[in-house]
């Protein structure tokens, strides 16, 4: 995985940057932590030192190149929280401490995560500030709305832990979608038979939301179209929501044209009942449901599909999958088609094929949605880009 070194300036949102220290070690990084002079005011390097399992360091202490050093090891640089003070001196390309240093003598990726009061953070000049660092290309990772410790209302907050773990990941991800449009469908439809009782599947969405933030770390532009999903929502991604197959097809019909690539796995329910009936229907009496079938997005965009790429996916028994997603593929006009079984809807972990077009057939297994997806979108883009 990555080398992240993390800058920690004075700010009382410092001690969330404990909490993502742990969580980039557990997703696989090594972890290097560089602070500012004041902020030891708030937690000792000491703490850093025994969450990341490597020296923290406040001033040289003895190697005169460490500026130098820290960053030529690191993969990412990642200033979170970061001050009005620090931000305003990275800016203006001041380096009177370790970390500002730091930034100066950093080549690769540079992420800024500001926090701050809001009166602080819209200042004129931490705004130009701010201008100037995006158009240096530093990422700067906005600031949340909310209460703040002085009780305020605005934005200043320090961006959510999903959120700065997601733009890690990002920045050490190669880009090769970058310029291409995504639009991806997600989780399950309802069809009401009464104002409370549906028609569903057990989806999640996991491992369609897993999708969308793959698809952004390697540069894509992502929208999302969901229908019921118990999974995380992906941070700094597009989403709509929709209820049933009808809606997310107008959804899908109003946005296929915006897209380069459409990634259809959401689980659609395939029959709506004829007839919705007002209200709840009471128990005590015998219940028969007509069911018609509902259009097939899928089939649809495929016989229209031009030059887009158009991805589905396939649920079937273990027992024939590949041949039965195969056929699903011809028959819709699918570029690529994911065969899942049966057992991977509500699981944690997957095992599917990725099946082109010509007749590849890559096997996924992976101990998390999340990494599945990352393999899916990698055979994607090997066989097709």
């Amino acid at each position: 995985m990555g080398k992240v070194l993390l800058g920690v300036s004075s700010s009382i949102a410092i001690y969330k940057a404990c909490e993502l220290v742990r969580e980039l070690r557990k997703s696989g990084h090594e972890v290097r932590v560089v602070l500012s002079l004041f902020s030891e005011r708030f937690i000792s390097k000491l703490t850093f030192e025994a969450l990341s399992g490597n020296r923290a360091y406040v001033d040289w202490e003895g190697d005169p190149l460490l500026h130098i050093n820290l960053p030529r090891w690191s993969d990412v640089f990642l200033i979170a929280p970061c001050s009005m003070n620090t931000l305003s001196k990275v800016a203006l390309g001041i380096g009177d401490n370790l970390l500002t240093t730091c930034a100066l003598s950093h080549k690769g990726h540079l992420l800024i995560a500001p926090a701050g009061n809001v009166e602080m953070y819209k200042n004129p000049a931490v705004q130009e500030n701010l201008k100037r660092l995006k158009e240096r290309g530093v990422i700067v990772i906005e600031p949340e709305e909310g209460k703040l410790l002085c009780e305020e209302e605005g934005q200043g907050r320090l961006a959510s832990l999903e959120r700065l773990l997601d733009w890690v990941e990002y920045a050490l991800r190669p880009k090769p979608w970058k310029d291409k449009r995504v639009l991806l469908t997600v989780g399950a439809t309802k069809e009401f038979i009464d104002r409370v009782r549906f028609i569903s599947n057990l989806s999640s969405g996991l491992l369609g939301f897993s999708l969308a933030r793959v698809f952004r770390w390697y540069g894509a532009q992502v929208r999302v179209v969901a229908g019921f999903t118990t999974a995380e929502e992906p941070p700094e991604v597009e989403l709509t929501r929709v209820v049933s197959t009808q809606d997310m097809r107008e959804r899908v019909r109003e946005l296929v044209d915006w897209a380069d690539v459409v990634v259809m796995n959401a689980a659609v329910a395939d029959y709506r009942p004829l007839e919705t009936y007002a209200g709840k229907i009471k128990k005590g009496r015998r219940l028969t449901l007509e069911l018609v079938e509902n259009p097939d997005i899928l089939l649809e965009l495929g016989r229209e599909k031009g030059n887009k790429l158009l991805v589905g996916f396939a649920l079937e028994e273990e027992e024939g999958l590949t041949e039965k997603a195969k056929e699903k593929l011809i028959r819709k006009n699918l570029d690529v088609v994911v065969a899942n079984p049966l057992q991977s809807m509500g699981s944690g972990s997957y095992r599917g094929k990725v099946i082109f077009r010509e007749g590849r057939v890559v096997d996924v297994e992976a101990e998390n949605k999340l990494r599945a997806a990352e393999c899916i979108v990698q055979a994607i883009t090997e066989q097709l880009l």
